[in-house]
C-alpha cells in the first residue's frame, strides 16, 4: 500500500496562499475576542509555516510582517491596554523579527528537502525480471533490458565489464592458453 498524501497541500497548488490567508482570519478573529490580555501568538506560526513551506519565503514573510501588524493595530484601535504605544510597537517588531526569520528557515528547509527529492530515484518493490536475459518488465508489460530500465528511473549509468567466474565460464579456454 502506498502512502497517503494530502493532495491540497502540494507545492504546485495555487490555493495554499488562500488556506493560510483562511487559517490567519480564524486566527485573528479569535485573537480579537480574545483581547489584549490573552496573547497566544504562537498561532501565528501556523499560516506563516504553511505559506513558507507551500507557496514559499514571499507568502511566509508577508504572513510574518502581516499578522503581528494587524494585532498592533488591535491594540492601537481597538483596545484600551495598560501599557503604552511604544511598547506594543516593540512587541510588534520582536514578533515580525522572529516570524521572518522562522519563514525564512521553513522556506529553505523545504527548498532543501525538494532539491534532495528530485535528486533522489528510488527503485522499490519488486521489479520482474527474465531468469535467462534479465530484461525487466515496465509497468507498460514491455521488457527492457536492465541498463536502461534503471538508467531511465535514476542517475546510475552503467559500464559493462567482466567477473571473474563469467570470464572462466565463457572464455576459459581463451584464458587458459593465453598461459
Amino acid at each position: 500500500m502506498g502512502k497517503m498524501k494530502i493532495s491540497f497541500l502540494r507545492n504546485d497548488n495555487p490555493y495554499v496562499p488562500l488556506f493560510s490567508i483562511g487559517i490567519s482570519v480564524i486566527l485573528l478573529v479569535a485573537d480579537y475576542f480574545a483581547g489584549p490580555f490573552i496573547q497566544f501568538p504562537i498561532t501565528y506560526l501556523v499560516p506563516i509555516s504553511l505559506a513558507s513551506w507551500y507557496s514559499g519565503r514571499h507568502w511566509g514573510l508577508t504572513f510574518a510582517i502581516t499578522l503581528p501588524l494587524v494585532r498592533l493595530f488591535f491594540n492601537i484601535a481597538l483596545w484600551t491596554i495598560p501599557w503604552t504605544f511604544v511598547e506594543a510597537t516593540i512587541n510588534c517588531i520582536i514578533r515580525i523579527t522572529v516570524f521572518s526569520l522562522l519563514a525564512i528557515l521553513i522556506d529553505r528547509t523545504a527548498s532543501q528537502s525538494r532539491e534532495l527529492t528530485q535528486e533522489v530515484e528510488i527503485l522499490s518493490g519488486l521489479l520482474p525480471i527474465c531468469s535467462f536475459c534479465k530484461k525487466i518488465r515496465d509497468d507498460k508489460q514491455q521488457w527492457q533490458p536492465i541498463e536502461s530500465y534503471i538508467s531511465k528511473r535514476s542517475e546510475a549509468s552503467f559500464s559493462h565489464g567482466l567477473c571473474p567466474d563469467c570470464a572462466e565460464k565463457h572464455y576459459g579456454k581463451y584464458l587458459r592458453k593465453k598461459s
